[in-house]
């Protein structure tokens, strides 16, 4: 039997991928309480990402005294209480383990293909861009305008956000003036 050597410049190339915090921003919205189910849905969309290796460690942001121990607790995620997003932001940011952040509104579940877009975007993209993920189209505007969809969740690197001083997403997103990522988001209730 012969044996033969395989050049290295055949060989598959490995790209080394940064790994993100997310963070699920828990607060509820004028009018419209949110619910604790719509909270582990939507950590439960994240669940192939940390499979994948996208993401490495879980943040909950929400208000003190929503029940929302147990779930970070059982999702094996911190658990931030602040009144104000404002400081749960500034807290999640201080915590947050990894260069690069996700932010996603509770309420909201990422597609099944986040992590291979997000994988990409870090392998061959600039992961110094801001990226945003948006609202799956839900009329017949954000049909035409994708664009125009609701902004739930923002990719971005820790120093970027650390510098956007802000604790809207949507105000966020128009500082880090991002691009937008092709998966979107739906609605879980």
């Amino acid at each position: 039997m012969t044996r033969r050597r395989i050049p290295s410049r055949l060989g598959f190339r490995y790209v080394m991928m940064d790994m993100l915090t997310a963070a699920l921003i828990a607060f509820d919205s004028p009018g419209a309480p949110l619910r604790r189910e719509a909270v582990a849905r939507s950590l439960g969309s994240l669940v192939e990402s940390c499979v994948q290796g996208l993401i490495a460690d879980a943040l909950i942001l929400a208000a003190p005294g929503r029940g929302l121990a147990r779930i970070a607790d059982e999702a094996g995620c911190a658990l931030i209480e602040t009144p104000h997003p404002a400081d749960g932001l500034a807290q999640a940011l201080k915590a947050a383990q990894r260069d690069h952040l996700l932010l996603l509104l509770a309420g909201f579940a990422v597609e099944r293909d986040f992590a291979e877009e997000a994988q990409d975007f870090f392998a061959y993209g600039d992961a110094s861009r801001a990226r945003t993920l948006r609202l799956a189209p839900d009329s017949l505007i954000t049909r035409l305008a994708p664009g125009l969809a609701r902004p739930v969740g923002l990719i971005a690197p820790k120093s970027a956000l650390l510098s956007a001083e802000g604790a809207d997403l949507a105000r966020l997103v128009r500082k880090m003036r991002g691009a937008d990522l092709t998966t979107r988001a739906r609605r879980v209730l």
